[in-house]
């Protein structure tokens, strides 16, 4: 299972962000990120992106920080934002693996395999989640769709690589983490 789109949205009334996932043999995920969750989400997917090994080469935080710009920076552009969802082909709706209604997320564990791809692991408190295997280039796109995405909010949220002069999260820890 490939994924074909990534679709973020604010749902004002559930206060909460739809995350949606389809893959390219016609399947979708649905989830729900409350504020709580996306703020601890957040400090995963920073850790994720300082996996890259070019943002592990780096010596000094200085070093460690402009890679992880230079890298987000060239990869987010790569995405297209401005299509819409697709719901699907006419006649063939998309399969909802976890049912028709979103899921709401508990737990995330992230990992990084040694062929440096990355997986993050979402799942609700009880059932079934999904893990999503992210490349460099489509984690930071995800990235940037979180970073947008929140910004619509009134959650008074900054999703930032790193704080000021500070260390990115956690470089030199490589095992992996869980979300609860």
């Amino acid at each position: 299972m490939a994924i074909h789109q990534i679709h973020i949205r604010y749902d004002r009334p559930e206060d909460r962000l739809l995350l949606r996932i389809s893959t390219t043999d016609n399947y979708e995920f649905r989830f729900w990120l409350t504020r709580r969750f996306t703020k601890r989400l957040w400090k995963m997917l920073v850790q994720m992106l300082e996996w890259d090994d070019a943002v592990r080469q780096q010596m000094d935080p200085a070093s460690r920080h402009a890679v992880l710009d230079l890298q987000h920076a060239g990869y987010s552009q790569q995405g297209d934002y401005s299509r819409e969802f697709e719901e699907g082909t006419p006649g063939s709706p998309r399969q909802l693996l976890l049912g028709e209604a979103p899921v709401l997320v508990a737990t995330a564990h992230g990992r990084k395999r040694e062929n440096g791809l990355q997986v993050l692991t979402l799942k609700p408190a009880q059932g079934k989640g999904m893990n999503i295997t992210f490349n460099t280039k489509l984690l930071h796109m995800f990235v940037r769709l979180l970073r947008q995405h929140v910004a619509t909010t009134d959650w008074d949220l900054k999703l930032e690589l790193y704080q000021g002069s500070q260390d990115p999260a956690s470089i030199l820890e490589t095992r992996p983490r869980t979300l609860n």
